[in-house]
């Protein structure tokens, strides 16, 4: 992996500036997109600072609903359509609590959850659309944690890449924490340490926790997941180039390395696209 990120051309705003503003609490009305693979992770994310985001791209990469229907059973949906009209109205409860509405553009792309590296070709299309006209993106980082963070990851540093061999404008990359295993551990709200890209923290104000925490429980369907996240302290950092043909740093993939390689089989797929 390397640090910075920035491809040529270069972004004309770098991590560096995105990452000040937000370690200071000052509201950022640079064009910034999240790009999440699942309906709360931009509450368990960067649901304190979202508040300072006044130009924002919400990109929702899948509807959070698997398409065994074992899942919404246990959720207690009917139907997978059903669970996941609720986890949007549930994103859409969230974001009022969390920004108040302020979204300048939201995108669902609508890719059943669990299945992103099977439409890695049509995701990337699409972000290369979408990213175009951010001056920044903050996404998941990849380490093993969940398979669509690690391809919503892939897909993102990809669109980038893409734009930036075009010649097109480029945003700059950063990541916001998810999960993932340390010594066997569920570890949760840090990075897989990367040396050549520090981290910022950004404490948050009492405001701001009672914020996050309400959003949190906007998410009904997903309580028992979030009781493992907390209402403390947010990081960020550039997003490294990953080389995604290698485990994830760290080494521990908590969804198996028979599925970790059927995602080398799909990233390969999407590159030579």
């Amino acid at each position: 992996m390397a640090c910075p990120n920035e491809m040529t051309p270069s972004p004309a705003i770098t991590a560096e500036q995105v990452l000040k503003s937000l370690a200071a609490r000052r509201p950022i009305d640079l064009a910034v997109a999240v790009v999440t693979a699942h309906p709360d992770d931009e509450t368990i994310g960067l649901g304190g600072v979202m508040a300072h985001l006044r130009n924002l791209t919400l990109l929702q990469l899948t509807d959070g609903a698997p398409l065994d229907p074992a899942f919404a059973a246990a959720a207690g949906f009917p139907t997978r359509q059903a669970y996941a009209a609720a986890r949007r109205s549930e994103l859409v409860d969230a974001l009022a609590v969390l920004v108040e509405g302020r979204v300048a553009r939201q995108v669902f792309y609508e890719i059943p959850d669990g299945r992103l590296a099977d439409h890695l070709d049509v995701a990337i299309e699409r972000l290369v659309e979408d990213l175009i006209w951010v001056d920044a993106v903050l996404t998941h980082p990849y380490e093993g944690g969940h398979f669509d963070h690690d391809a919503a990851a892939f897909a993102v540093q990809e669109a980038c890449r893409q734009l930036a061999r075009r010649g097109d404008h480029t945003p700059a990359r950063l990541e916001f924490t998810s999960y993932h295993h340390i010594r066997g551990r569920l570890r949760t709200g840090h990075f897989v340490d990367h040396v050549a890209c520090p981290e910022i923290v950004v404490p948050l104000l009492p405001e701001a926790a009672r914020r996050k925490e309400a959003a949190f429980a906007c998410h009904r369907s997903q309580a028992s997941n979030l009781a493992a996240f907390g209402y403390g302290p947010e990081r960020f950092r550039p997003a490294p180039t990953y080389d995604f043909f290698q485990p994830p740093a760290g080494g521990e993939v908590m969804y198996g390395i028979e599925v970790w390689h059927g995602l080398q089989r799909a990233f390969a797929s999407a590159v030579h696209a």
